[in-house]
């Protein structure tokens, strides 16, 4: 006997994940992309990421404790005089 378990659960999976991607699209252009809750969102976002960032650089585990704080903190201060010797862009 063939055991299909495998192959419902991966249909279901794929099914799971592109209903929401197709719920998507039928609904995105009803979304504006300037409204202000995407803006706030956006916010989140980078507070999120920048959080982390600082977390892992400044607070680290595993062998980036290792190195001493003073290491990770000067290319953390390039980074920065170079962020705003460029005009605050990123790319």
């Amino acid at each position: 006997m063939v055991d299909y378990s495998e192959w419902i659960f991966f249909i279901s999976a794929i099914f799971a994940t592109y209903i929401w991607r197709f719920a998507g699209v039928i609904i995105s252009h009803r979304i504006e992309a300037n409204h202000p809750a995407f803006e706030w969102f956006t916010c989140l976002a980078y507070g999120i990421i920048a959080s982390l960032v600082a977390r892992t650089l400044i607070i680290p585990s595993g062998i980036m404790a290792e190195i001493p704080l003073w290491q990770r903190l000067i290319p953390m201060l390039f980074a920065f005089i170079g962020f705003y010797m460029f005009g605050k862009r990123l790319l």
